[in-house]
C-alpha cells in the first residue's frame, strides 16, 4: 500500500457550516488545484448536499471533472476558458479578467454567464477603474449574462484601500440582483457592507486558526520495509552515514507525492517522533529508529501531530503551497 490521504468528512462540513453561520452571507467554496489538494470530486461530493452558492475552479479540467461526476453546483471559473461552448451548454459562470478577453467572449455570441473581476490593486488581473463603463456596454450588447461582480483583495493590509476603490465603483454600477464577493479567506471576518458572498478555500480546510476551524487533511503511510543497520553504515542516494545502530523504516512516498527534497521531515508514530534519514527519493522515504516497530506501524506525515503550518514553518512557505503539491496520485479517502 503507498501512502494516503485521509480526508475528515464531518470536520470539512462542521468549517462549512462554522464560516456560513458566523457571516450570514452566500458561500463561495474555493475548490481549484485538486481541492488544495484535499481532493476535487470528494470535497464537491461532500459540499454539494449543504447548497454552497458557487463552486470555484481554475481550469477546464475541473469544471468539467466536476459535471461527470454529475455534481450539479453552480461553477465560478476563476481563469480562462477556451472551450466557451462548454461554458454556455454547461452553466460555468466565467469571470472577465481583461477588457481583451471581454471582446473574446462577445464575439463568441454565446449566451454565457459572467462575473467582472474588478482591479483595486493586486494588479494582477481584472478590470480597470477606467474600463467598467466600456465593459460595461459591451455586455450590454451581447448575449452575456452578467450575475456578479467581485474583486481580490492582496493583503489584510491592504484591505481598507482596496475595499474603499470597490465600493466607490459598485456605486456606480447597478449592482442589487448581482452576487458580490470581494471576501476571501484571509478578510472573510472583516465588515463588509457590499458583499452578499465571501470566497472560502484555506479556511474552508481548517488551515487557519480562526473560528477554531478543524483541519481536513492527514497523511499517512506504513512502512515497506525494515532494515537492520549498524552505525558507519549509509543509508540512500549521497550515502549519508549512521551514526548509531537502529532499523530504517521505507516509507512508500518521495518527492514525486510532493514532499520537498531538499530539507528533512519529521513523522509521528508510536507516540513518538522520527527523523528521515538519507534523502528523499522518488517514490520512497525513509526513517531511522533506534527501536524497532511493527511492520504494521502508520506513521503520520500530517494530522493532529504534525500539522500543515509546522511544515509550511519548516520549509519556509505557506500552508497552500504544501497541500497543493500534494499528489494526485496519492489515493484521498474519506472518513
Amino acid at each position: 500500500m503507498r501512502a494516503f490521504i485521509e480526508i475528515s468528512k464531518e470536520n470539512l462540513i462542521y468549517n462549512y457550516k462554522t464560516i456560513k453561520d458566523k457571516v450570514g452571507k452566500d458561500i463561495i467554496c474555493v475548490i481549484k488545484s485538486n481541492a488544495y489538494g484535499h481532493g476535487l470530486i470528494e470535497v464537491a461530493r461532500t459540499l454539494a448536499p449543504l447548497n454552497p452558492k458557487m463552486f470555484a475552479v481554475s481550469t477546464l479540467e475541473e469544471a468539467s471533472l466536476i459535471r461527470k461526476n454529475l455534481i450539479f453546483t453552480p461553477i465560478l471559473f476563476l481563469g480562462t476558458c477556451d472551450n466557451l461552448s462548454f461554458a454556455s451548454n454547461y452553466r460555468i459562470t466565467l469571470t472577465i479578467v481583461s477588457i481583451d478577453y471581454l471582446k473574446t467572449l462577445v464575439s463568441a455570441n454565446l449566451p454565457i454567464f459572467v462575473h467582472i473581476l474588478i482591479n483595486t490593486g493586486m494588479n494582477r488581473d481584472g478590470i480597470a477603474e477606467n474600463e467598467i463603463d466600456e465593459a460595461l456596454e459591451l455586455i450590454k450588447n451581447s448575449k452575456l449574462l452578467l450575475r456578479g461582480i467581485f474583486t481580490h483583495f492582496a493583503s489584510n493590509e491592504t484591505y481598507e484601500k482596496q475595499n474603499e476603490l470597490f465600493e466607490n465603483i459598485l456605486n456606480k454600477i447597478p449592482h442589487d440582483k448581482l452576487l458580490i464577493h470581494s471576501q476571501a479567506s484571509s478578510t472573510f471576518l472583516n465588515e463588509n457592507k457590499v458583499s452578499n458572498a465571501v470566497r472560502v478555500g484555506l479556511v474552508l480546510y481548517g488551515l487557519s486558526d480562526v473560528l477554531e476551524l478543524k483541519p481536513v487533511l492527514s497523511l499517512k503511510t506504513y512502512p515497506i520495509c525494515i532494515n537492520k543497520v549498524l552505525k558507519d553504515e549509509t543509508v540512500s542516494y549521497d550515502s549519508e552515514i549512521i551514526e548509531s545502530d537502529g532499523y530504517v523504516y521505507t516509507l512508500p512516498i518521495g518527492y514525486a507525492d510532493g514532499l520537498n527534497r531538499t530539507i528533512k521531515i519529521s513523522v509521528f508514530a508510536n507516540e513518538s517522533y522520527y527523523e528521515q534519514i538519507g534523502v528523499i527519493c522518488m517514490d520512497h522515504t525513509m526513517i531511522f529508529s533506534k527501536e524497532k516497530l511493527p511492520l504494521q506501524t502508520c506513521f503520520e506525515l500530517i494530522g493532529e501531530h504534525i500539522t500543515v503550518q509546522d511544515i509550511a514553518n519548516k520549509n519556509a512557505t505557506i500552508s497552500y503551497e504544501i497541500v497543493t503539491k500534494l499528489s494526485p496520485r496519492l489515493k484521498r479517502n474519506l472518513k
